[in-house]
């Protein structure tokens, strides 16, 4: 891959682009490059989520009565423990 050297970039830029990087948890360079994708309209590359939303939506409704069967007992606190 190619590199390029930007410079005189405004100081706003600067700003909006570190500030969106730390947001979307990326670093500065994807998301530079990802905001010149957008502002060709060029399809910016799929970001990888850091987080479990890939797991929501994906138990029944017979797997989520089950769990919250299972972790009732979590809510428990034995006061015989705590003294």
């Amino acid at each position: 891959m190619k590199q390029l050297t930007l410079r005189q970039i405004p100081e706003e830029v600067e700003n909006q682009l570190r500030q969106v990087a730390s947001q979307n948890g990326t670093s500065l360079n994807h998301t530079a490059i990802a905001a010149l994708q957008k502002g060709l309209g060029l399809a910016p590359p799929a970001q990888r989520r850091r987080d479990l939303s890939h797991f929501a939506g994906k138990w029944t409704a017979e797997e989520a009565d089950a769990f919250d069967r299972n972790v009732q007992g979590f809510g428990h606190i034995d006061e015989e423990l705590w003294q």
